[in-house]
């Protein structure tokens, strides 16, 4: 399985969290976002999974502020990927 398809698969199961309803499932989230820490994702993994979306989504349903940090802390991550910014990092 390449990149895109595991972010999108990733995707697909955090959307599926949010849609529950009830309690949220805080455990299974936190491992989802666990590992796209851990993967290797481009701008342009991010722009065809549309995972940026999906993870926000999470974060401002959730009422787990663990998880609520750690969805921000990956959107932050992901935005030092947006064109504009990275002139900062060749100074």
């Amino acid at each position: 399985m390449n990149l895109e398809e595991e972010v999108f698969k990733i995707g697909k199961q955090l959307e599926k969290i949010v849609g529950q309803e009830g309690a949220m499932d805080s455990d299974s989230a936190v491992d989802l976002l666990k590992m796209l820490k851990d993967l290797p994702i481009t701008l342009e993994v991010l722009q065809k999974t549309r995972i940026g979306m999906s993870v926000n989504t999470l974060r401002k349903k959730s009422e787990n502020s663990d998880l609520q940090t750690q969805a921000k802390s990956l959107i932050k991550s992901w935005k030092k990927l947006l064109p504009g910014k990275m002139s900062i990092f060749f100074k």
